[in-house]
């Protein structure tokens, strides 16, 4: 009977796992908003996800959860959450923001939980399935650029046009295109990676890498372009670290290295094609003060990031607990003489969220919940680097904890343009991070042979 509720509830796990993965990027697709805060169909997944968890650990009368060393500063930060709430100018809404930090707690705690049964064959697939799901939805964000020319209007989900009900903006599941860059450059780095130490958990690394670059420029997203240009930037590194050691060229690095400079130039003559045109792609760089256009893209990424770090020193307490998950804008609402926001509404404090993910967690949690958060983003890091860098860890496993660290890397950079720190994908990301780090920990602990190589070649 055991066995039996083992092996289908692991079925059913699995399907949630992948629709959790697939649609954990969508704000504009099955959501619910309550005071300001936006309720995600993942989210609504996992809830019934954590609910047949219970039922099968109750079943199996198995409560035994994997500890891990990021559960001591996870819970803290939880804690300081809730009691920055307490500070907020909109308290209601601070306190769905902590029950949302507490939630994703949650979903690191299933994923260390499910990543160590079945030993390395639920982490494998849970692996597969995240680094796949971002070519998944490259394919729906070419799906979207090019179905309004045959339905034009009616197109689903597009939320941003350059040429109305021609030519849209693709922003996948996400709000707009600078948040579906935010997500899809993880992905873009974690299959850069993949594919140039040739790692054996996935296939057609290069060409799914090309597909997600290639998508995340099409959406013209800012962001999206800079994280693409530091990709490539690292790859240059690398390639040169590489070739500064062995100092020859292997045919491995050779190909990678045509595949890059293909690339770079493909990028450098659409860039001198647009500025030779300027009229006729004008529309692209609206909002970057580039060609004569607006500058309100980067003017108010930078108004709201330096309003956001007023808040965190206005006054003493600001400093230390912050404002409240969340209670930034209800800050500025509260504070129109100070900082000359004036809204008649909360509903018209949407342009008062912080747009700087450091200047965001300082005022929302203050120093304590910083040090605190920094503490637990670094053990990641840590962890992740420490396995990358044992040379008896199968290469495979090496280069995957390599990725999840970049992945982890790239976000945090493109989060310095953007909000918020409660991203659903970026939480997934830590804990598949976390999970991966437990498991291959674990393992390596109880000395399991088959995560060694025997030779020693790596």
């Amino acid at each position: 009977m055991t066995e039996k509720i083992n092996r289908y509830s692991n079925y059913v796990f699995k399907i949630f796992l992948l629709l959790i993965i697939i649609f954990i990027s969508s704000d504009i697709f099955l959501t619910i908003d309550i005071s300001g805060a936006t309720i995600r169909f993942s989210y609504i997944l996992f809830f019934f996800l954590f609910i047949l968890w219970i039922i099968y650990l109750c079943l199996t009368k198995n409560f035994s959860i994997p500890l891990d060393k990021a559960f001591l500063p996870l819970l803290l930060f939880c804690f300081i959450s809730f009691i920055s709430s307490l500070n907020s100018g909109f308290p209601v809404k601070s306190l769905i923001y902590s029950l949302w930090t507490a939630f994703s707690a949650l979903i690191i705690l299933f994923l260390i939980w499910f990543a160590q049964s079945n030993k390395l064959d639920n982490l494998d697939w849970l692996l597969k399935i995240y680094f796949y799901s971002y070519f998944v939805i490259s394919i729906f964000g070419i799906y979207q650029l090019l179905l309004p020319f045959i339905i034009g209007e009616k197109t689903p989900l597009v939320m941003q046009w350059w040429h109305t009900y021609n030519l849209a903006r693709i922003n996948g599941l996400s709000f707009e295109p600078s948040f579906f860059a935010t997500y899809m450059l993880m992905g873009c780095f974690i299959w850069f990676i993949l594919w140039i130490r040739k790692n054996e958990l996935v296939k057609y690394k290069s060409i799914i890498f090309i597909t997600i670059a290639f998508v995340v420029v099409l959406s013209s997203s800012r962001i999206g372009w800079i994280g693409v240009a530091l990709i490539l930037a690292y790859g240059l590194i690398e390639f040169l670290g590489h070739y500064s050691i062995k100092k020859k060229f292997t045919a491995q690095y050779l190909k990678y290295f045509i595949s890059l400079l293909v690339v770079a130039l493909f990028l450098v003559i659409a860039i001198l094609i647009m500025v030779n045109n300027k009229e006729r792609f004008q529309f692209i760089f609206q909002g970057t003060g580039l060609f004569d256009t607006s500058d309100s893209s980067y003017s108010l990424r930078f108004a709201r990031a330096l309003q956001t770090f007023q808040v965190f020193i206005d006054k003493p307490l600001n400093s230390i607990l912050g404002v409240g998950p969340g209670g930034v804008g209800a800050y500025l609402f509260n504070n129109p003489e100070k900082f000359q926001i004036f809204a008649p509404n909360f509903e018209e404090l949407w342009e008062t969220e912080p747009l700087n993910v450091t200047a965001e967690l300082l005022a929302s949690v203050g120093i304590v919940g910083f040090i605190i958060f920094s503490w637990f983003i670094v053990g990641i890091f840590k962890r992740l680097w420490v396995l990358y860098k044992n040379n008896n860890l199968l290469q495979k496993y090496r280069t995957i904890c390599l990725a999840l660290f970049w992945g982890l890397v790239i976000e945090l950079i493109i989060l310095q343009f953007n909000q918020n720190y409660l991203r659903p994908y970026l939480w997934l990301h830590i804990g598949i991070s976390i999970a991966t780090a437990n498991s291959l920990e674990h393992l390596i602990k109880s000395k399991d042979t088959t995560l060694y190589v025997l030779d020693k070649q790596v």
